[in-house]
């Protein structure tokens, strides 16, 4: 299917494909937070569509980067750019899970989501596991690695809170 684009698309696709992804990640979460707490108080159905389709994408996206973190810490290009781009890696791994744990301004979009907890538990295990070995392949000693540290421990208790909520304290 690939061999129909252009060999440049290919190429920009190959070398953007993570930094689109993390944007994309950024954008529905600043969708999320601008929207989200208004979707109930405004009646205008484009605010609607687009903070659900925000709401059903944003965990996709950010759980598809995080899949494409870990698929790219075998790949080597041999030309020193691997160490400046483990340490962005190392910082977007906790970042994703951050997203991950949504926004704080939006909260189940049904009464569904919320009985789902258990599924959201594997996902959460699966999620921070990957984050993690995204996180460990990629540390080093620059700036980036002392800020990724808060940032993943902190992603790791957003993502505990908004995934699994009051149904996993019960058990």
């Amino acid at each position: 299917m690939l061999k129909n684009f252009p060999e440049e698309v290919i190429n920009l696709w190959n070398n953007g494909e993570i930094r689109g992804m993390v944007l994309l990640s950024l954008l529905l979460q600043t969708i999320l937070i601008v929207f989200g707490s208004r979707r109930k108080t405004i009646a205008r159905s484009w605010i609607r569509i687009l903070v659900w389709s925000a709401y059903l994408s944003a965990d996709m996206v950010a759980t598809v980067a995080l899949g494409n973190l870990a698929r790219s810490q075998g790949y080597s290009s041999g030309d020193g750019s691997k160490k400046a781009n483990n340490s962005i890696q190392a910082f977007w791994a906790p970042f994703l899970l951050l997203h991950l744990g949504g926004p704080d301004t939006i909260t189940a979009y049904s009464i569904e989501d919320n009985e789902l907890w258990l599924r959201h538990a594997l996902g959460l295990v699966v999620q921070v596991g990957v984050a993690f070995y995204v996180f460990s392949r990629s540390l080093g000693s620059g700036i980036l690695t002392f800020i990724a540290i808060p940032v993943f421990i902190v992603g790791i208790i957003k993502v505990r809170r908004e995934d699994l909520g009051a149904q996993f304290f019960k058990l």
